[in-house]
C-alpha cells in the first residue's frame, strides 16, 4: 500500500494534499502538525480513519518527524510562511528537521526506505519560471515577499548539498488562491498565477505518484481560465514593502498586537 507523509496539515496546501490522499483507500498518510486540536477541528473525519496516523509536536523534534517519516514513499513538505516576517527560517528549519531525521533513520536501519521529499517551493525563487515576467512586476512580487523567498532558497540549497542520498522534488507554483478544482497540469518550463491551493494539492501527489522528476523544478498551472483571483494579495504586497524596508514596523506592529 502506498504510504506518505504530510508536514503541515493545517495549512492551505498541507490540508488539500491530505483530504485527497485519504480519498484512496490503498494510501496510509502520517501527518506531522504542531497542534492536533487544530487538524482535527479542520478535518473531523481523520480522527475515526484508521489509516492516518497525527504526529503533533515541535518542528524542531527531530525524532518525532523520524517516527512520522518512517516507512513512508514520498513526504510532502507543506510548512510554510505566506507574510513577509523579518528573518523568518521556517522553510529552512524545516529542511533541516527533515534532513536529521532521515539521517537518523538510515543510522539506525542502514537499509530503510528513504522517501523522496515533494518541498513546496515558489516561481518566484527560479529565474526560469519568473524570466519572462516584467521586471518592476518581478521586483515588486520578490520585495513583498523577500524573507519568504530568501528562506526558500537557503532551504533549497541546504538541501541540494545532500544530493548524493536524498532525493527531491521543487515545486514552483505561482500565486495561490483559495478556490476548488478547476484541473492542473505539470509544467519544467513556464509558471502561472492564479492556481488554486486543491489544483496544486493534485499536482504535488501526481508527481508524488508518477516518479521520476528527482531534482528538478516543477511548476503545477491551471488548465482553465476560471480560477478566481485574490483580490487580498495587494494588502499583503504593500504590508510586505513596509517589513522589507522598515522591519522594525513588524516587530512593533506584533508588540502592539496589531498583527
Amino acid at each position: 500500500m502506498p504510504s506518505f507523509a504530510v508536514l503541515g496539515a493545517t495549512g492551505a496546501t498541507g490540508g488539500n494534499i491530505l483530504k485527497l490522499l485519504v480519498q484512496n483507500p490503498r494510501n496510509t498518510v502520517n501527518v506531522y502538525v504542531r497542534s492536533e486540536s487544530k487538524l482535527l477541528a479542520q478535518q473531523p473525519d481523520i480522527a475515526s480513519d484508521k489509516k492516518v496516523k497525527i504526529f503533533a509536536g515541535d518542528l524542531r523534534d527531530t525524532a518525532l518527524i523520524a517516527s512520522c517519516l518512517k516507512d513512508t514513499d514520498a513526504v510532502f513538505s507543506t510548512v510554510a510562511s505566506n507574510d513577509n516576517i523579518p528573518d523568518t527560517h521556517i522553510a529552512q528549519d524545516t529542511a533541516h528537521s527533515i534532513v536529521v531525521a532521515l539521517m537518523d533513520i538510515r543510522l539506525t536501519e542502514p537499509q530503510a526506505k528513504i522517501p523522496v521529499i515533494i518541498w513546496l517551493s515558489s516561481a518566484s525563487v527560479n529565474p526560469k519560471f519568473y524570466e519572462k515576467e516584467p521586471a518592476f512586476v518581478h521586483w515588486l512580487l520578490a520585495t513583498s515577499f523577500s524573507y519568504v523567498y530568501t528562506d526558500l532558497a537557503h532551504a533549497e540549497e541546504y538541501l541540494k548539498m545532500h544530493q548524493k542520498w536524498l532525493k527531491v522534488v521543487f515545486i514552483q507554483p505561482g500565486g495561490l488562491v483559495e478556490d476548488k478544482r478547476h484541473g492542473h497540469a505539470l509544467s519544467m518550463e513556464k509558471q502561472q498565477t492564479f492556481l488554486s491551493y486543491a489544483d496544486l494539492a493534485a499536482g504535488m501527489i501526481e508527481v508524488a505518484e508518477k516518479g521520476g522528476y528527482d531534482w528538478q523544478a516543477v511548476a503545477v498551472v491551471p488548465t482553465t481560465n476560471d480560477t478566481r483571483v485574490e483580490w487580498a494579495v495587494p494588502g499583503r504586497m504593500v504590508k510586505g514593502l513596509t517589513f522589507h524596508f522598515a522591519p522594525w514596523m513588524y516587530w512593533l506592529t506584533k508588540k502592539l498586537h496589531l498583527q
